[in-house]
């Protein structure tokens, strides 16, 4: 037996659901291409020293730290709470798999809340390498893994974030890793439902901060190819109300006769500048398009914003992998677990955790510059709730999909829904969200 471990700061009491309970053919896809991938792991583990070459086994268990900066407060705090059950199910079962192939390991997670700030995730990064640890899932923000990268890089430490999408951070030969695609890829995205939905006259309203700004640049560039010359309204971040802002919006908007507002915000702002949009007759009256920050955000499902949602057919874009049965097992897992539904960068998030393992398993010692290059070799053959997970020169996902999503009604009341999938340069429809 190989003995190596992994760990998390604090065990569940009862044991966490094994691929043993997936449906037959999820089963036989993961566990096909888990073995790929283990099987790659297994194999240079043998010859690594220290870990096989006729080495007696001892019975203690390695343990392997895995350090979390998550937003559990602060702006995009809601979805930051759903990650942290799907951190809980992602170590659950890398150490389940570890176990099932031979690997004497026990991972364990030390998760830090970040507040979503950039200060407050650059101390944590430090934090928790002070602490021995060489592999960080997170920050979320863009801005935070900007703060973040220069002290990554001096002390070789592996980022992975899931969620970081600025394209100005797609820079090779660092130790920033992100398991989704730039937002260059959904600003195609977005531009194409926007203008296949008719929009002609835009004002992109966006989070002033390295995310907005790089995604309202794409956005222009894309609207520019067609032909058509957007409008860009910066709001600040961080308030704990967008009132004024929203006022500000509804004046260009009336002033330049505007058809469209694109918002590019997070969850709490999202959920903020909407219900006050709603209350604007002139914003009420123009379509609405939406990024994928908001997605998952309880805040969104309240009569008021599902009302207006109906009335302006609000559509916004995600990062998802179409049609993925890993997708939907983990969906109603964590659903079944603890009742809650699966927010943006979910099946991203629980990838990052299930590469980082595996790459330390690979890399055969607790090292970052060898945990990086390992990481890159597993990504290749690991597809997972976010589909395959190859990453490109920059050590981003190189494949992503994106999808169409609602605000619907149901009996349950207000609920977010995949509505259509950006495919082949178009929108398609798969379902009808708005009367």
């Amino acid at each position: 037996m190989v003995n190596i471990r992994l760990s998390t700061i604090t065990v569940p009491k009862e044991p966490g659901p094994t691929l043993k309970k997936l449906p037959f053919d999820v089963k036989f896809i993961a566990l096909l291409l888990i073995s790929f991938v283990i099987g790659l792991v297994v194999g240079y583990a043998i010859f690594s020293p220290g870990l096989g070459g006729g080495a007696a086994p001892t019975p203690e268990k390695t343990v392997y730290n895995i350090g979390f900066t998550l937003p559990l407060s602060g702006e995009l705090s809601s979805i930051g709470k759903i990650w942290e059950k799907v951190v809980q199910i992602a170590i659950e079962d890398l150490n389940s798999e570890a176990a099932a192939y031979g690997f004497n390991v026990e991972f364990r997670s030390v998760i830090l809340d970040d507040a979503t700030s950039d200060e407050k995730a650059l101390q944590n990064v430090q934090s928790l390498y002070q602490q021995g640890i060489k592999v960080i899932i997170g920050p979320a923000a863009s801005s935070q893994v900007k703060v973040v990268k220069s002290y990554a890089d001096n002390n070789k430490i592996v980022i992975i974030s899931p969620s970081s999408t600025s394209p100005t951070l797609a820079i090779p030969n660092d130790y920033i890793f992100r398991t989704v695609g730039s937002d260059a890829g959904q600003a195609k995205a977005l531009s194409t439902l926007a203008y296949q939905e008719g929009a002609r006259k835009l004002i992109v309203f966006f989070r002033n901060d390295e995310y907005g700004k790089a995604f309202a640049d794409f956005l222009e560039q894309n609207f520019k190819e067609k032909g058509i010359t957007v409008s860009k309204l910066p709001y600040q971040t961080g308030l704990s109300d967008y009132a004024s802002e929203v006022a500000t919006l509804a004046s260009r908007v009336g002033s330049e006769g505007a058809d469209s507002v694109i918002l590019i915000a997070f969850d709490t702002d999202g959920a903020n500048i909407i219900s006050h949009a709603a209350e604007s007759d002139v914003l009420s009256n123009v379509r609405w398009f939406i990024s994928e920050g908001p997605h998952g955000a309880g805040e969104l499902l309240t009569s008021t914003v599902g009302r207006f949602a109906s009335r302006v057919r609000l559509y916004g874009t995600r990062p998802l992998y179409i049609g993925n049965p890993l997708y939907e097992d983990l969906f109603n897992r964590v659903k079944s677990r603890f009742g809650i539904e699966l927010g943006v960068f979910c099946e991203h998030l629980y990838d990052a955790i299930k590469l980082a393992g595996w790459a330390i398993l690979r890399a055969g010692e607790y090292d970052g510059e060898a945990i990086r290059n390992a990481l890159v070799e597993v990504a290749k053959t690991y597809y997972g709730p976010s589909g395959w997970t190859m990453f490109d020169v920059a050590g981003d996902k190189a494949q992503q999909d994106y999808g169409v999503w609602a605000i619907v009604s149901t009996a349950e009341g207000y609920k977010f829904k995949d509505v259509g999938v950006f495919e082949r340069g178009s929108i398609i429809f798969t379902e009808q969200a708005y009367p």
